[in-house]
């Protein structure tokens, strides 16, 4: 055999650590770039269905953080995933785009992906000009500026849509298109009882999630549309009758008005948000973390304001939290809050210690007792008020208006408990409505 020079091996060695030191494209935006293959969409590795909801003005709030989470906040709050801009800034004639339309673009996805949802950007809104001539230019000049921008799905609406889906494709062959003819999402007013042979988005009907499996689907940005959506999301526990035993509670408790939230031998009352229904079970009193897949553990109910109290334990190094005013859909730490829970007692302060509002708000102190050992914490929030005790010392006590992440976050949510993939434990879960 013949031998390998030194200089080839270094080559070889240089090439290996540098693939561990730089991070593929694939860590940033590729991870969020959707693409349609085998029949299916995808945004990065992952298989997505379309929930949208129209926001068609939603560029115009890039420049005002407060008002574009506000409107993320409200589209997720209902469980849809998906928001339906309209693009603007073209020249009278079409043949020429904004540069700076590609800037916002980017500026509001970068807000849209660290929610974990998508987008879809029409590029003709009914108040475009209708001439064909216009349209082919406008079609050329999008392309010319958003041809990289593959993290978002471009709508073409219209009866010429066929030659427009192909005049984009040709000048941006990476982007994911849906029009009614021709794109590699095929836009229907009305779903087919027949298996579609191509990702397909049904326009103003509400699927639910047992009969989307194939299809996908967006809807008017009316208040109306919110309300259907809002309870056609909903889990069956939400409308279950539902006691809570009280009995498990002190007597002061009781005479204060709080609730019992957790009996401690079931579930009742709780509802696992993802698909594997046993990620959380009973155990000893107390609700265990159980498996991968079940995203979380939600309350039948929603709360606005309200003093929650509970006992939690977790192992060293372990990684779970409480979600307070939690959406139906998406990153449930930035549209609601998380409070956060760690394996970390004795550790420095961070905005991720124990009693932190997830990466924004660290706590006062380290409050955590030793992994293993139960902690005991009361939460209280009254409108923008925000305080929480653990273990007896006051770790948060805020206004959310005074923090700009926190402002436009829900007043009016799930409490969730977070699979986070590592053990943790809760018991003894009150709430008293204020």
């Amino acid at each position: 055999m013949k031998a390998v020079s030194h200089l080839s091996i270094l080559v070889l060695v240089v090439c290996i650590l540098a693939a561990f030191a730089c991070p593929a494209a694939d860590d940033d935006q590729l991870k969020n770039d959707f693409r349609v293959t085998g029949g299916a969409l995808y945004q990065g590795r992952q298989p997505f269905m379309i929930g949208a909801i129209e926001t068609p003005s939603l560029l115009d709030t890039v420049d005002d953080a407060t008002a574009l989470a506000s409107a993320l906040a409200r589209v997720s709050e209902v469980g849809a995933n998906t928001v339906c801009f309209d693009l603007t800034g073209f020249s009278a004639d079409g043949k020429t785009l904004d540069p700076q339309t590609a800037t916002k673009i980017r500026k509001m996805m970068g807000q849209i992906n660290y929610r974990r949802m998508g987008a879809i950007c029409r590029l003709f809104p009914e108040s475009a000009p209708k001439d064909p001539a216009y349209k082919q230019a406008a079609v050329k000049a999008a392309a010319s500026v958003l041809k990289d921008e593959s993290r978002v799905i471009y709508l073409i609406d219209g009866s010429d849509s066929d030659s427009l889906a192909k005049d984009l494709r040709k000048d941006a062959p990476t982007l994911v298109i849906a029009s009614e003819k021709g794109g590699d999402i095929e836009v229907v007013a009305s779903p087919s009882p027949e298996k579609p042979t191509k990702p397909t988005l049904v326009l103003g009907s509400i699927l639910t999630p047992g009969a989307r499996r194939f299809l996908h689907f967006m809807l008017p940005g009316t208040d109306e549309y919110y309300k259907r959506l809002d309870a056609a999301m909903a889990d069956p526990s939400e409308s279950k009758p539902w006691t809570p035993d009280n009995s498990v509670l002190s007597e002061q408790e009781r005479a204060d008005g709080f609730v019992s939230l957790f009996d401690g031998k079931t579930l009742d009352g709780w509802w696992i948000i993802g698909d594997n229904k046993n990620g959380f079970k009973v155990k000893d009193g107390a609700i265990e973390w159980a498996g991968i897949g079940g995203k979380g553990l939600y309350t039948r109910d929603r709360y606005d304001n309200f003093v929650l109290r509970f006992e939690w334990k977790i192992n060293k190094n372990g990684n779970s939290g409480v979600y307070l005013r939690a959406p139906r859909a998406n990153r449930q730490s930035k549209i609601g809050m998380e409070f956060q829970l760690q394996g970390d007692s004795g550790t420095p302060v961070t905005n991720q210690t124990s009693g932190a509002v997830y990466v924004v708000l660290p706590p006062r102190v380290n409050a955590a007792k030793p992994e293993g050992e139960w902690n005991s914490v009361e939460v209280t929030l009254n409108g923008p008020k925000l305080k929480a005790v653990l273990n007896g010392e006051v770790i948060q006590d805020t206004n959310l208006d005074d923090t700009e992440e926190l402002r436009p976050r829900l007043r009016r949510g799930f409490i969730g408990l977070q699979d986070h993939a590592s053990y943790v434990a809760f018991r003894n879960i009150r709430v008293k409505k204020l």
